[in-house]
């Protein structure tokens, strides 16, 4: 019988009743019985096991959780999955924001001009003792420590189940927030742009560079320059790609533009 609780509902993106969201679930709910620590320990599992990452949100939950990677849209659509397995109604917010300026200082803009002027963020929202609490689950910890130095951003975020707990976003970069939102297979469904592979490849090679180098770098320019070198020694084509492309900031009428979904 279908679940007339529209946060409580199975969708084609949150697809909690695939066997291993199922398996996943088991375990968390044998951990426990008290609904908040069962949710703290889904936000916490979802945070450290999916690496942050852009572009290419068109998963299920389920092939988020077997990725082991995905972005803001996809952490949150796997933690609202895994919560509405266990019974918990959970739901979505949904922020507009300036795309270029919202990653915050450590975005080089070689690389932020492929960014939409206004793009979504998405996170979760859990129910608990019939209250709302938002909490953000996009950014992994290895990232958040590798970067957080450099970029107020990134911040680890922690949540323990009785207030809100969200990336920590300059207030002038978000321009809407909405939520909780019961469905979000929408902004899902909607494809990136095929000129954007190559761009997102190497943001997502950036990222891997700050989680295992940006501990050691004092300044976001100087984790650029570093992050050309690793990246020519790593993978040369995209190394000569990025360094051929204007480093100045980008202007809005020029500049290349993603389609303006979840970063």
């Amino acid at each position: 019988m279908a679940q007339s609780d529209p946060f409580l509902r199975e969708t084609r993106f949150c697809n909690f009743s695939h066997p291993t969201l199922q398996h996943l679930a088991e375990e968390l709910r044998s951990a426990g019985d008290d609904a908040r620590e069962t949710a703290v320990d889904a936000f916490r599992l979802v945070r450290d096991s999916v690496k942050y990452e852009v572009g290419n949100w068109q998963r299920t939950a389920a092939e988020t959780l077997a990725r082991g990677s995905g972005t803001c849209t996809n952490s949150s659509n796997l933690l609202v999955a895994l919560l509405r397995s266990l019974g918990i109604p959970a739901g979505y917010g949904v922020m507009s924001v300036r795309g270029r300026e919202y990653f915050g200082p450590v975005a080089p803009p070689r690389l932020s001009r492929f960014v939409a002027p206004v793009s979504k963020h998405v996170y979760a929202y859990v129910q608990l003792d019939g209250a709302w609490l938002r909490c953000d689950p996009s950014d992994d910890e290895a990232l958040s420590l590798g970067s957080r130095h450099l970029n107020p951003q990134s911040e680890v975020v922690d949540w323990d189940g009785t207030g809100h707990a969200m990336l920590n976003l300059h207030p002038d970069h978000i321009l809407e927030d909405r939520g909780p939102v019961a469905d979000i297979d929408a902004i899902m469904r909607k494809p990136m742009r095929l000129a954007m592979r190559v761009p997102v490849r190497i943001g997502n090679c950036y990222l891997d560079f700050l989680r295992q180098e940006g501990a050691r770098m004092r300044t976001a320019p100087e984790a650029e320059e570093h992050f050309q070198r690793w990246l020519l020694h790593r993978y040369p084509v995209y190394g000569r790609i990025y360094r051929a492309l204007p480093s100045g900031a980008p202007h809005a009428p020029q500049a290349p533009q993603a389609e303006p979904a979840a970063p």
